[in-house]
């Protein structure tokens, strides 16, 4: 019987744990019981798994309380910890046998050797197999299983960057930021996330920083594009523009800060340093991003980081504000109708769907015919620009 990703997971997380008290709800897949127990019937039927009730084995599952139980009925001290409870009932279970005192051992499952060797192979499976994991377990098993490198150290590791090389190849700045599978960002955020679990700092500050460095950039091209791309409806720069840093570096924006104590100079040039492997940095327009981490770390007034980013922009993207409305009532000059998707329904109105291809990404739009349409069903002459 073939063993599955999914059934590795399930031996990690049963190894030694006691028939019926399953581990469960650790992924999606393993949501109940009764999955998990045909995993469990596949791993013995593969002899990676068995299940054991001897007094070596399933003994040490009791309770203190059970221990101190069983010593009482035989009549042997029961003082000590658990470890020197059952040395005792060990050393005398001839004895405690003679006089019929029941043991009600659980059923343990344990790994045979080829299980206990399967598990030690695989130890990724479980980073791979938590819900919120963006690589499937079977996707990291194939590039382990398919590597021709020789005892690689950190196969968590390993699996994150072969993905980050082969997304980095076919597309170095994500086109679709919402498509999570196959954007390079998302997976320079979750390997900085995995390296700060294991407490490699530098490394997770790294990738944090290749994240936030794609995120500056496509702000430079939107903002070469549209010169308000910065600013909120009434003209103002939008608070979040430039504290809007990865989740989870400000932990480690607080050890640069506090623990290490380097400067904003400092960090702007580890800044540089971490990105430069994979891109070209943009020196001048990232500075304010990484001075407005560190406002933000600092808790500091954002002000003074803002002020000179307007001036900046004020010179090398020059524009006019945009006059908007400030009242959001339906008005014959709004170039924006509110509708409703069953008004559209109930009137019969065509909606013409647009589907990419590369990304499943769905755009819905109204032919012009359509439009007029609409626009008498709303009682509305016309939409017409500012």
């Amino acid at each position: 019987m073939k063993v599955r990703p999914i059934d590795i997971l399930a031996l990690h997380l049963n190894a030694g744990r006691i028939e019926g008290n399953e581990q469960i709800y650790f992924s999606s897949i393993l949501s109940n019981r009764s999955h998990i127990l045909k995993s469990i019937d596949i791993l013995v039927k593969a002899d990676l798994l068995k299940l054991e009730n001897s007094i070596e084995i399933s003994l040490p599952k009791l309770t203190k309380p059970d221990l101190e139980s069983i010593l009482k009925k035989a009549n042997l001290k029961k003082s000590g910890n658990k470890p020197v409870l059952i040395e005792r009932i060990i050393e005398n279970i001839d004895y405690i046998n003679s006089q019929n005192i029941n043991i009600d051992l659980p059923t343990v499952y344990t790994p045979t050797t080829k299980g206990q060797e399967l598990i030690e192979e695989t130890g990724y499976i479980k980073h791979f197999g938590e819900p919120s994991s963006i690589i499937s377990m079977e996707r990291a098993q194939s590039i382990i299983n398919n590597s021709t490198e020789k005892n690689i150290v950190d196969k968590i590791e390993y699996i994150y960057l072969f993905e980050i090389k082969r997304l980095y190849q076919v597309e170095p700045i994500p086109k679709y930021y919402h498509k999570i599978t196959n954007n390079i960002s998302f997976y320079f955020q979750y390997l900085a996330d995995y390296y700060k679990s294991i407490l490699e700092y530098e490394k997770s500050r790294k990738y944090y920083h290749l994240s936030q460095h794609i995120s500056i950039y496509i702000d430079l091209e939107n903002l070469k594009i549209d010169h308000g791309h910065f600013y909120n409806y009434e003209g103002d720069l939008k608070e979040y523009s430039l504290s809007n840093m990865p989740y989870g570096l400000s932990d480690i924006y607080e050890q640069l800060i506090y623990i290490d104590e380097l400067t904003n100079k400092q960090i702007f040039e580890l800044f540089i340093g971490d990105i430069s492997e994979y891109y070209k940095p943009i020196k001048e327009f990232s500075r304010f991003f990484i001075d407005g981490n560190i406002s933000k770390v600092k808790k500091e007034d954002m002000n003074e980081v803002f002020s000179n980013f307007i001036k900046y922009l004020e010179i090398e993207y020059p524009y006019e504000k945009p006059k908007y409305e400030t009242s959001y009532e339906r008005k014959s000059y709004d170039t924006v109708l509110t509708s409703n998707l069953k008004t559209l329904m109930d009137n019969n109105v065509e909606i013409s769907v647009d589907i990419d291809m590369q990304t499943g990404g769905v755009y819905m739009y109204l032919e012009d015919s359509e439009i007029e349409k609409l626009l008498k069903i709303e009682n509305i002459e016309n939409l017409t620009d500012y």
